[in-house]
This record gives C-alpha cells, sequence and structure tokens, in this order.
C-alpha cells in the first residue's frame, strides 16, 4: 500500500509540472502574439516624432510669405515694365537691340512688345547708326574745308539736316530714312570706294 501511494504521489508531481509548463509556453505565446499585433498596428506612414500644431502653422505661414513675395516682386516688375516711355526707349536706339535690353534690364520679348506698342515695326539702330556715321563724315569734311569757304557752308548745312532727321526718328522711329540722305549715303560710299580702289592700286605699283 505505501508503494502504490508513492506512486500516485509521484504521478501527480510528474502531472502538476508537466501542466506548469505547459502554462507557461503558453503565456510566452500570448505575449509574443500580442507583440506582434501592436507592431501590426502601427501606422508605417507615420513619423517617429509627431509634428505638432504650431509647427505645421509655421510651415504654412513660410509658404503664405513666400508665395507673397513672389506675387509682390512680379507686380512690381509689370508695374516698372508699363512705366517704361518711348523717350526711355530712344536713350537706346544707338544700340542693338539685345544691349538695349540689357540697359533697360527687360527680357527681349518684353522690349519687343514695347516697340509694338509704341508703333516701332523696327528697332532703328540701323538708321541711327547710319545716319551717325554721316555725321562724322561730315564733321571731318568741315574742318578739312577751311579755305573754301563756299564748301565749308554746304558741308555744315547738309550736317544741319541729318541732325534733324535724327531727331525726327528718334521721335518717330517708325519713319524711314529720306530719299536724298539715302542718295548721298550712296554717294559717300561710292566715293570712299573709289579712295580705296585708288590707294590700292597706287600701293601695287610703287614697288615697281
Amino acid at each position: 500500500m505505501s508503494q502504490l501511494s508513492c506512486r500516485k504521489e509521484e504521478e501527480e508531481e510528474q502531472y502538476q509540472f508537466l501542466a506548469e509548463e505547459m502554462c507557461e509556453e503558453s503565456n510566452a505565446n500570448c505575449n509574443q502574439t500580442t507583440g506582434t499585433l501592436t507592431m501590426i498596428d502601427q501606422d508605417l506612414n507615420c513619423l517617429p516624432f509627431p509634428v505638432t500644431a504650431s509647427e505645421i502653422s509655421k510651415n504654412q505661414q513660410n509658404d503664405q510669405n513666400l508665395s507673397g513675395l513672389m506675387v509682390k516682386k512680379k507686380r512690381a516688375a509689370t508695374e516698372r515694365i508699363a512705366r517704361i516711355a518711348l523717350a526711355d526707349l530712344a536713350k537706346y536706339f544707338d544700340l542693338p537691340i539685345v544691349e538695349a535690353s540689357r540697359n533697360l534690364k527687360v527680357g527681349l520679348t518684353v522690349l519687343k512688345r514695347k516697340c509694338r506698342e509704341f508703333g516701332i515695326p523696327r528697332w532703328p539702330h540701323r538708321k541711327i547708326k547710319s545716319l551717325d556715321t554721316l555725321i562724322r563724315d561730315l564733321q571731318e569734311a568741315e574742318r578739312e574745308q577751311t579755305e573754301n569757304k563756299a564748301a565749308a557752308i554746304a558741308v555744315a548745312k547738309r550736317k544741319r539736316l541729318l541732325e534733324n532727321e535724327k531727331r525726327s526718328i528718334e521721335r518717330k522711329p517708325c519713319m524711314e530714312i529720306q530719299s536724298e540722305t539715302k542718295r548721298f549715303r550712296q554717294d559717300v560710299f561710292k566715293r570712299r570706294h573709289r579712295a580705296r580702289a585708288f590707294k590700292n592700286q597706287t600701293q601695287s605699283i610703287s614697288p615697281n
């Protein structure tokens, strides 16, 4: 009898030990499952540090300030372009249109648009430059005609006519050069060509 009772006690202890082990394993599995579910429930798109409402409002205010500055700059540029008058353009008629746009601090397209507003179909740089060249030639001729007074008077008269024509074109850039001025310019070109040809001919003959 004593042996049977000892066996029963040993079996009961083994059964209790097995039951405790099973309970511990089940508790561990429950903890792991709970941790996994907690990780799964987390939003992966969330930042590790939450953004506060004050930071959001600050960012929105910065964006609004930047957009406001851009609008102000654009408005200021538009107003400055609108204030450009024909007199401002006339200051740079003697320059190519690209250089004039740089000096006026506007784009080439903007300058062409302003020219159309003032009725200027073509930038008058070439006409002004041609008249300036003729005026300089007449100034040199005027200095040379010190003895011949009649020729000096004729040169001075022609120079005044060209200067008046230049001022007229600056006021009305759509004006064309007068026919008489074109004929005079053609005569000047012919004289220059004959002078160069004569000079080259003289240089080619002189070594012989």
